[in-house]
């Protein structure tokens, strides 16, 4: 179960901020309003990613790479190629969990955290949560490499584990290119996506789950 946590938390990353200004209250519903047209317009999208993970615990980071699918509203496909295989598959209310040893279904509807982590994950690769008042507290602010959000989780599950969740915007603020995860204990994960291509035909069979 921990594992399947990790997974699912991963997908909701570390960049370094040097020069940074907080939006005002006006600003930042100016840039939250174009960021949610963007991501509005975005029927799939697919990419690779590069995951890295830093522990207080290690000396040396773990690296992962991968492939992500996605179809507006409800369907990713989120795949670890390197160093292990992993597959995450989401489809509506099912969830599928798939590793070279072993295959697991779960129904999001029936299990409390599965249904809120999901749907962060979604909000989360279109940067469509940014409103989502019940869920985190949102401070956006202007880098030198354009704009990000600061996500303070609200929910009890969620603040155990997170202290901020950090989302990163291309500079069109059309779409998300990184998120930054900082956990309570310190550890740090970073997710970066690559050669993005959206709103192109690809073969939907991705989120079948079996």
């Amino acid at each position: 179960m921990k594992r399947i946590l990790f997974i699912l938390l991963t997908l909701v990353t570390t960049l370094g901020v040097c020069g940074q200004t907080k939006l005002t209250a006006e600003q930042q519903k100016q840039i939250v309003d174009k960021i949610d047209k963007g991501a509005a317009l975005m029927k799939n999208m697919q990419c690779e990613f590069t995951q890295t993970k830093s522990m207080k615990m290690l000396k040396k980071d773990m690296q992962s790479k991968g492939v992500m699918y996605f179809k507006s509203p409800d369907k990713l496909r989120w795949q670890y190629t390197s160093p292990y295989d992993y597959i995450f598959i989401l489809n509506g209310d099912k969830v599928s969990l798939k590793s070279a040893k072993s295959s697991k279904n779960i129904d999001v509807q029936r299990n409390k955290m599965f249904r809120q982590i999901t749907d962060i994950i979604l909000k989360s690769i279109t940067g469509g949560g940014l409103k989502s008042a019940a869920d985190f507290t949102v401070d956006m602010y202007k880098g030198d490499n354009g704009y990000y959000a600061n996500l303070y989780p609200k929910k009890k599950e969620l603040k155990q584990i997170y202290k901020t969740i950090v989302i990163y915007f291309n500079p069109e603020l059309t779409m998300v290119s990184s998120v930054r995860m900082e956990e309570k204990t310190g550890d740090v994960t970073t997710v970066k996506l690559l050669n993005v291509k959206t709103n192109t035909s690809f073969n939907e069979k991705v989120f079948d789950i079996n």
